[in-house]
């Protein structure tokens, strides 16, 4: 019996390719191919991964929701999510 981690995969194999790009594949402990995706560059590779294999850091699912506190314009130029809008007041308030 494995040890239980903080993912399902028992195996991660990435394919380098001559153009930057990368392709990951991970298997599931189960022997089940996990859906392959593809990365264009090693930032995006590493962001792949720390997506699928590691547990969120403190405020980054708010991050990613667009509660990361950059203006709309700089946050557009750094493919930042736009932020949330903002919340109506209630009926009467």
């Amino acid at each position: 019996m494995h040890k239980k981690k903080k993912h399902p995969y028992k195996n991660t194999r990435i394919e380098h390719h001559d153009d930057g790009s990368h392709t990951i594949h991970h298997e599931h402990h189960d022997g089940k191919s996990h859906k392959s995706y593809a990365k264009h560059d090693h930032d995006g590779m590493m962001d792949g991964l720390m997506d699928h294999l590691s547990q969120p850091n403190p405020g980054e699912a708010a991050a990613d929701q667009g509660d990361h506190g950059v203006p709309a314009a700089p946050a557009a130029a750094a493919g930042l999510p736009a932020a949330p809008p903002p919340a109506m007041p209630p009926a009467g308030a």
